[in-house]
């Protein structure tokens, strides 16, 4: 009995955790960044533009929905892995379209998401 107690406490735990780390609807996630400034990742605009969460969150560029409760914290993204195609640069690369509009690419385009304060 005080196995199964412990567990679940740890399982509620765990989901609380993650769920704390996950970008609900009007809310941003920060990645800080000493040298040219920090992002803010808006979900709000990216589903004015169309996009659903699934749409990034298939599995391929970050985990699925369903996957994404067991990560705890944001990934590490570089300019490197960006410019490389990965994670944010797998539609920001200059080429994909959504609604009739080309995705603006990451290389170059510094202060489309680099915020310095």
């Amino acid at each position: 009995m005080k196995a199964t107690t412990i567990a679940l406490v740890v399982i509620i735990s765990l989901v609380f955790v993650s769920t704390a780390f996950s970008v609900p609807p009007g809310k941003t996630l920060t990645f800080p960044d000493g040298k040219i400034g920090k992002v803010v990742f808006d979900g709000k605009k990216h589903k004015d533009a169309g996009v659903k969460c699934k749409d990034c969150h298939n599995g391929t560029i970050f985990p699925s929905m369903k996957d994404a409760k067991a990560v705890v914290g944001p990934p590490v993204l570089t300019m490197k892995d960006l410019n490389a195609g990965k994670y944010c640069g797998a539609c920001h690369n200059g080429t994909t379209e959504i609604n009739g509009k080309v995705v603006f690419k990451t290389k170059g385009t510094c202060k489309k998401c680099h915020i310095k304060e």
